[in-house]
């Protein structure tokens, strides 16, 4: 008996069918979310290993420069444009950040990027001098951001100067009136593509960035399609130099030295006497390089007598320096496969909001296809360089921790002479190079104490150190306060909670617990609410200021208009905060 034509046509249909969803399931291989389970390659017995912690939060009394600037700006400042706006005050000359468009990129976020909403990575460059009684910041290589419009996110990797480790972050629901919260991301999913726990970037000719011009034309068509500005994006120009992101990789190198650096600090110079002699002679060759960098040679005395001690601390081992570098990609030139073209005709476009939202959905991620081995930051990346006991790299990296003006500080306090700063580091006491990370402010302020350098009358200030004053620090995946339908703190949520929950000023975070009793009970005892909430006594006085939320915020307009529908929403929210006179 013949056989059906029914039966084969069922059959190839079933083959095709397994053909085409072998297009759409993404290639086998390691995918972000089984890398992240994969420890890294460390030595267990080294100091750095010891000493410099790899938690997701930061150890005690610590804090990442980020932390800082958003704490004294009392919260992440909103919108972006504000945000890189704060940073740039900083700078006594007021030079903008350097800020690059990528369209189409490499992040975890990369499925909620498009030429008509790009992704924007700003660093900060700049240094800021010391004064009389004050040193001065130091940026260069120590604060990133990257913002993904479409995902409400930014995307932060910034120094912590005390814990002598960079620090992965994210502020979640960054919107008007959204909670713009500031958590730590899990360090072991970034590390994946930051391999050294440091910042990377593509090489030259960044082709995937605004200064390429196919990039710019596939970012310009796509906001003109859309009647959007096609000069700048969020007030930041659309097309750039190549200038531009030479600049923000040649930070990312120096940012990416600093962990080799404390390596080289640590393990290169080993424990004990011997270790602190070691770090002394390391820090004396920082300052002479700093101080003339075109006549500086690593066959000096001085510098023979560096390799010396690490020939002991070291051994024959050897540490590697972290591959910041992604090769270069042109997403306009590169021919979509048949996978590629499978998967985007099964998955459109990702709308506002949707795809991976932070390092926590790695699903959506995993399910995009894969880039190639050579271009994917996933791919793991042999080492730039390995630093052998006879390298003298670790002056250069302790160098580039300090600031041009901490060097001529310590020249003028110490006597005038390079000599003069040498044989200060020679009297400063002992426990100042113990084994411990390098910390610029900390060894500043013990060098110019009137102990090491009679001259000084008291050490300096820092104003991005102390962590007194702010809220502790918070784990990304916490979830979201669950609020009954009928609590007293809804409206609190809707207007309030954005500043005032999860703020990093301790003083202004007065709305943080882990349920509804806990915040009730805080909020309770801010009887000054009550007076902040009083729109009928002090609306159109020239106390105003005193209103919240602020007149010049989307809470206050969103909370104008509900007054208007119901007039008692105020007294509800007072009615939740006593009085100084109820009894």
């Amino acid at each position: 008996m013949a056989k059906s034509p029914l039966r084969y046509i069922g059959a190839l249909a079933v083959v095709a069918g397994v053909f085409v969803l072998s297009y759409i399931i993404p290639p086998p291989g390691p995918s972000v979310t089984q890398l992240a389970t994969v420890k890294g390659v460390t030595d267990p017995d080294a100091l750095s290993t010891q000493l410099i912690s790899a938690d997701d939060l930061p150890p005690e009394g610590t804090r990442s420069l980020f932390d800082h600037v958003v704490s004294q700006a009392n919260g992440v400042p909103w919108p972006f444009e504000k945000l890189v706006e704060t940073i740039q005050k900083l700078d006594t000359t007021g030079q903008a950040p350097v800020i690059v468009m990528l369209p189409q990129g490499r992040s975890l976020l990369k499925a909620q990027v498009n030429e008509s909403h790009p992704r924007i990575v700003m660093a900060a460059d700049f240094q800021t001098p010391n004064g009389g009684s004050a040193l001065g910041m130091n940026t260069r290589g120590q604060l990133f951001l990257g913002f993904v419009e479409n995902a409400d996110e930014i995307e932060v990797l910034s120094y912590n100067e005390a814990a002598g480790r960079f620090e992965f972050q994210l502020v979640q629901d960054y919107s008007e009136t959204g909670a713009r919260k500031l958590v730590y991301a899990k360090r072991a999913v970034c590390t994946t593509c930051h391999q050294g726990g440091a910042p990377i970037f593509s090489q030259r000719p960044w082709a995937e960035t605004n200064a390429s011009e196919k990039t710019v034309e596939a970012i310009v068509n796509a906001r003109k399609a859309k009647g959007l500005d096609t000069e700048t994006y969020l007030g930041f120009p659309i097309r750039v130099g190549l200038g531009v992101p030479e600049r923000f990789d040649e930070l990312t190198d120096v940012g990416n030295f600093f962990a080799a650096t404390q390596k080289l600090w640590l393990d290169a110079c080993g424990d004990g006497a011997g270790g602190a002699q070691c770090r002394r002679q390391m820090l004396k060759l920082a300052v002479s390089y700093s101080a003339d960098p075109g006549s500086f040679t690593p066959d000096t005395p001085m510098a023979q007598q560096l390799q010396g001690f690490q020939k002991v601390g070291l051994r024959d081992k050897q540490i590697a320096v972290p591959e910041s570098d992604l090769s270069n990609r042109d997403p306009y030139a590169e021919a979509k496969t048949v996978r590629e073209k499978v998967h985007a005709f099964f998955n459109p476009p990702h709308k506002h909001g949707e795809g991976a939202k932070s390092n926590e959905d790695l699903e959506a991620f995993d399910r995009l296809p894969k880039l190639p081995a050579v271009l994917d930051p996933l791919t793991q990346r042999p080492a730039k360089r390995q630093l052998k006991s006879t390298d003298v790299d670790g002056a250069y990296g302790v160098a580039s921790l300090l600031t041009y003006s901490d060097v001529d500080t310590l020249i003028k306090a110490s006597g005038g002479s390079v000599q003069s700063v040498h044989a200060a580091i020679d009297r400063a006491p002992a426990a100042l190079f113990e084994a411990k990370p390098f910390v610029r402010v900390q060894m500043m302020q013990a060098l110019l104490s009137p102990a090491v350098m009679p001259g000084v009358k008291a050490s300096p200030r820092y104003a991005f150190l102390d962590t007194s004053e702010m809220s502790p620090p918070v784990s990304i995946g916490l979830p979201p306060l669950a609020l009954a339908p009928e609590s007293p703190l809804n409206d609190y949520q809707k207007y309030c909670f954005s500043c005032h929950r999860g703020n990093p000023q301790k003083r202004l975070n007065f709305m943080a617990g882990a349920d509804e009793t806990e915040v009730l009970a805080h909020l309770k005892k801010k009887t000054e609410v009550r007076e902040a909430l009083d729109w009928d006594r002090y609306l159109g006085t020239d106390k105003a200021s005193k209103l919240m939320p602020p007149t010049d915020s989307a809470q206050y307009r969103l909370m104008s208009a509900e007054v208007k529908r119901d007039p008692k929403v105020l007294e509800r929210m007072k009615a939740v905060v006593p009085s100084l006179f109820d009894f």
